[in-house]
C-alpha cells in the first residue's frame, strides 16, 4: 500500500492562509473586545470555517494497493478498482475534484459497465503512475 498526498497550489495556500489569517483576526477582536459571549455563534462560526478550510489540506490523499486506488477527500471517498482503470491522462481541467492542485491526472476508469472521470492531483505524478503500473499520456 502506497499513500500519496495532493500536490497543493500556491494560490489554494495563500486563499486558505489569508482566510484563516482573517478569522483570527475576527476571534482576537472579539476576545479583546470582550463581545465572544455575546455572539458565540459569531465566535463559533468563525471556528469551524476555520477547521473546514484546512480539512482538505489534512485529508487530501489517494491510497494504492494491488487491486485499489481509494482517494479520500474530506467526507467523500471513493474505491477504484485498478482493473477498471482505462487511461490515465495529464488535466488542468477546473471541475471540482479531490484535487488541490489544478495540475491534474484524469482517471478515466469504469464503474458497473459505466464510463466514469476523477481528477486527482498527487505530488509526484510518476511516482503514483508506476504505483498504479499505468502510464499517462499528454493529452488534455
Amino acid at each position: 500500500m502506497q499513500v500519496f498526498r495532493s500536490k497543493i497550489d500556491w494560490w489554494f495556500w495563500g486563499v486558505v492562509i489569508a482566510t484563516t489569517g482573517l478569522l483570527l483576526q475576527f476571534l482576537w477582536t472579539m476576545y479583546i473586545k470582550g463581545t465572544m459571549q455575546e455572539y458565540p455563534e459569531h465566535a463559533l462560526l468563525y471556528f469551524l470555517t476555520i477547521a473546514l478550510l484546512w480539512w482538505p489540506i489534512l485529508n487530501t490523499r489517494y491510497i494504492v494497493t494491488e487491486q485499489h486506488l481509494m482517494i479520500h477527500s474530506m467526507v467523500f471517498k471513493w474505491q477504484i478498482n485498478q482493473s477498471d482503470i482505462i487511461k490515465i491522462s495529464e488535466s488542468h481541467n477546473l471541475i471540482s475534484s479531490p484535487a488541490l492542485s489544478l495540475d491534474r491526472l484524469r482517471i478515466d476508469y469504469h464503474k458497473n459497465g459505466v464510463a466514469s472521470h476523477i481528477l486527482i492531483s498527487p505530488k509526484d505524478k510518476d511516482v503514483f503512475c508506476k504505483a498504479l503500473n499505468k502510464t499517462r499520456s499528454t493529452s488534455r
